[in-house]
């Protein structure tokens, strides 16, 4: 089970990084010079946390962009191919093949931003006084993040088009940042049904902010041990409940 797993993912990664990845760092390298050059003018103190904020904004940007519009087509790709038919008449299991299509785009995902990180970490080098290592959390906070993302792509994909999968993708993404003031909100309109309703999203879509510390830490502050660990857990977690979800649907769907 592990080693055909661990084959797939191997063969999701190899193919990712292929083409579109060593794109889209090189785009981010260039937005991080062109950053530099922008708030060069300002005073040295700002100009690093500008600098930053935009180098940790852009990781997390690129590293959507890859999960999004790499992960919802990748199960309708090879069944317009029809390789996933082959995959699957070897001694591989439906659950496998999403479990080491998962794994194979985080694999991606962990080569992407520890790429973005380096150049990150040497920009803010040469930026005097920016240079910290408590940058290196928020980029593990990041990783985690793409990951659970990752399981929302891998679930979509399994039920809806690609193009539906992306936006449906975004859209979580997006309500997983907000979740905490759609509550707020909801409870603030002073309708029971609002209320209700507002709720339901706050424990259905993942709360993201659990990951987006980048402000706090480009302003000084530091990312406790605690918080790694918990938002660890959470992570994994849930990416594992979303696959454990994806695989039933999957297990039930007419391949053709």
């Amino acid at each position: 089970m592990l080693s055909n797993i661990g084959v797939l993912a191997l063969s999701t990664f190899r193919e990712t990084v292929r083409d579109r990845i060593f794109y889209l760092v090189a785009v981010f390298g260039f937005v991080m010079l062109v950053s530099t050059a922008v708030v060069s003018p300002l005073t040295i103190g700002a100009q690093g946390k500008i600098m930053s904020d935009v180098g940790l904004a852009a990781m997390t940007v690129f590293g959507l962009l890859v999960v999004v519009f790499v992960g919802s087509n990748m199960v309708r790709k090879e069944m317009e191919k029809g390789t996933i038919l082959t995959i699957l008449s070897k001694p591989v299991s439906r659950r496998q093949y999403l479990w080491g299509k998962f794994l194979g785009l985080s694999m991606t995902q962990v080569s992407m931003i520890a790429v973005m990180g380096v150049l990150f970490l040497l920009m803010t080098f040469l930026a005097p006084g920016e240079f910290s290592l408590r940058y290196l959390p928020v980029i593990y906070l990041t990783f985690l993040e793409m990951i659970l993302i990752t399981a929302v792509v891998v679930l979509f994909s399994t039920c809806v088009s690609p193009v539906l999968s992306a936006v449906l993708a975004l859209g979580v993404f997006a309500m997983g940042h907000l979740s905490e003031s759609i509550r707020d909100f909801g409870i603030m309109q002073g309708s029971a049904f609002q209320a209700k309703t507002a709720q339901v999203v706050y424990y259905l879509v993942p709360n993201l902010e659990v990951f987006n510390v980048r402000g706090a830490v480009v302003h000084g502050a530091s990312v406790g041990a605690n918080h790694l660990v918990l938002a660890t857990v959470y992570a994994l977690a849930y990416s594992a409940l979303l696959l454990i979800i994806a695989s039933s649907v999957f297990s039930r769907r007419e391949l053709r």
